[in-house]
């Protein structure tokens, strides 16, 4: 089947690439009134990691907890991806056919179909690591075997098996994907707009990352970050309308707008499985540790939905918006593993990860006007999320040491409690640890964009400058009490932030990486463009050069300097993506060996 779907997904591109070289670049209208369009989109790039992966390749018995987070290893010069994506969407107005014969006030009827197939090629002919699992792939599990505080039998077959299963896992998931990925009918009656079916909706006001804008799940499998968010943004089933009300009072150009999505798709699932180069550092897939991925309702009782009112006031557009939604980073819940969990494997599992996504409630304000005598735009934005997951567990301050069986702390603060979650008839005196939190935060946003001329570097194109500060801060941070000196528990305990995501920090198995109660960042983008000839041809081309950064306050940068050179129906991008981190925290901090270089060919009709 997995051989088809490559033939099938082959096929359609080369249909792709002989349609591109026929027509120019636009949408192609397929009958002589122009009521159905085809519009197609595809690319294939190659990415380059440009520093080694933190993993060691063998277990050295003087420092048993010296593996790193992120499996498995690749050196620095590694092809990280060879993604072939490919999108043919189609537009069809049906008006037309029947418009005498409907009322006057029904002005738009029409349906939109896409097709979406991806295709990671780095599993069939990349480096060893991730084509075919060689020898130091298995070291890195068994190493890891060998480190953990509790034995386990025979080894050598667990991680022979180990790294059969996650094999398995990636061609499953995160080898091919083709997906009828949105179908919907659209209509305007009157001042009234409708669209039913599988769909994106965009609110608020923020680039590249997200605030107001948290309807739509984003799919994370085939890139991370890395990967443009609106590529990423994933559809769901919904009904969306939307009323015009016009001019009241002081406001014009009001309307209000809402939706529900009866739909439980998330994030997480399928995400970035182990053994993937975007999967989240959580070590050797050892087994002991498996997750437990658990969809929400996909009926009523898990629906989401909400509104927003949208209207123009003294030069600024305001938005007020209320929705429930589920956010992106799942809430985890340790607890003791059972045969009925999926990829238990006895004698190994010790935790399962059961790993959810609770539905919260946003509230939120944005505002944006121009600033003409400036040739900007200044955005701002604010939204308060309800009962957001959050994971209170073991960080190097709450639970010390290296997660031996002889750390009187680790097995009374983190292991018994947690092996008693969901544990039913506790004995007399039993704690439990619950590590899945919810707590409310406050998140606020400003930007700036700037058009600047600047003559003595592009004398016939502008300069875009555009910034954002972002600003998160959570309330009712997890508190964890703990011993007050490691080494003498007579000296009492105290209460210390335990407030972190799930991920272990390197050279030790058992601390999660901590979190601040308040996150501070700031996005910084500059480009411009340039008409070029090319060489040796009497052809031009659009060539932009760009450069774009994000600092996170708690020290980490990212750069990357881009070029993209259009000459239509073409596109050409190169760009470097450099991650600065001397910190390993969240987020930009977890993926600090991730540093690539791609080079993109790309077809936009």
């Amino acid at each position: 089947m997995k051989h088809n779907n490559r033939i099938l997904f082959t096929l359609a591109t080369a249909i792709a690439w002989v349609v591109s070289v026929a027509v120019p670049a636009r949408a192609i209208p397929l009958d002589e009134d122009g009521n159905i369009n085809v519009s197609i989109r595809g690319y294939t790039n190659v990415r380059i990691g440009t520093m080694a992966k933190q993993s060691t390749r063998a277990y050295d018995p003087k420092c048993p907890n010296c593996f790193g987070g992120t499996y498995p290893y690749s050196g620095a010069g590694n092809v990280l991806q060879n993604r072939y994506f490919a999108e043919v969407e189609w537009d069809h107005d049906i008006l037309p056919y029947i418009e005498n014969s409907v009322p006057d006030w029904l002005s738009n009827l029409q349906y939109t179909l896409a097709w979406r197939g991806e295709y990671e090629g780095i599993y069939d002919w990349g480096p060893n690591p991730y084509s075919h699992g060689y020898q130091e792939s298995y070291q890195e599990i068994y190493a890891a075997l060998l480190a953990n505080p509790t034995p386990v039998a025979n080894p050598e077959l667990v991680a022979q098996q180990r790294l059969g299963r996650v094999r398995h896992r990636l061609r499953e998931v995160a080898s091919m994907r083709n997906r009828l990925f949105q179908a919907y009918i659209e209509a305007d009656v009157g001042d009234l707009f409708l669209r039913f079916g599988r769909q994106n909706l965009v609110w608020g006001e923020t680039d590249v990352f997200r605030l107001m804008d948290n309807i739509n799940p984003v799919d994370n499998s085939f890139g991370g970050f890395f990967i443009d968010l609106d590529e990423r943004r994933v559809p769901l089933d919904m009904l969306r309308s939307s009323y015009f009300i016009g001019d009241l009072g002081p406001i014009d150009q009001a309307f209000v707008e809402g939706y529900v999505a009866l739909d439980n798709t998330v994030a997480f699932i399928p995400g970035a499985p182990a053994g993937s180069p975007w999967a989240i550092p959580l070590g050797p897939p050892t087994g002991r540790t498996p997750g437990v991925l658990l969809a929400p309702s996909n009926g009523f009782d898990g629906a989401r939905g909400g509104a927003r009112f949208v209207f123009n006031m003294v030069d600024t557009t305001f938005t007020l918006a209320s929705y429930f939604t589920r956010l992106d980073l799942q809430q985890v819940r340790f607890r003791r593993g059972t045969a009925a969990d999926p990829d238990y494997q006895p004698g190994v599992t010790v935790f399962a990860a059961e790993q959810t996504a609770p539905r919260v409630w946003l509230n939120g304000v944005s505002a944006t006007t121009p600033v003409p005598a400036l040739k900007g735009i200044f955005r701002s934005e604010f939204a308060w999320i309800r009962d957001e997951a959050v994971f209170g567990g073991p960080t190097g301050n709450a639970f010390p040491g290296l997660g031996s069986l002889t750390d009187g702390n680790y097995v009374s603060n983190f292991l018994g409690p947690a092996l008693n979650q969901g544990v039913k008839d506790l004995p007399p005196g039993a704690k439990v640890f619950d590590t899945a939190q919810r707590s409310d935060s406050a998140n606020f946003v400003m930007g700036w964009d700037m058009n600047q001329y600047i003559q003595a570097l592009n004398p016939t194109q502008s300069f875009l400058f555009s910034t954002q500060f972002f600003m998160r801060h959570y309330f009712d941070v997890p508190q964890c009490n703990v011993f007050k000196n490691r080494q003498n528990a007579n000296e009492g305990m105290e209460s210390v932030n335990c407030f972190g995501v799930p991920v272990p920090l390197p050279n030790n198995s058992t601390r999660i990486v901590s979190r601040k109660g308040t996150e501070m960042l700031q996005t910084f983008l500059v480009n411009t463009t340039y008409n070029v000839t090319l060489p040796l041809t009497d052809m031009t081309a659009q060539v932009t050069p760009g450069f774009g950064m994000f600092y996170d306050w708690q020290g980490m940068l990212v750069f990357q300097p881009s070029m993209r050179v259009l000459r239509d129906p073409w596109r050409f991008i190169v760009d470097y993506s450099a991650i600065n981190s001397g910190v390993f925290k969240y987020q930009f901090g977890l993926a600090r060996d991730r540093s690539n270089v791609r080079f993109q060919i790309e077809y936009v009709l």
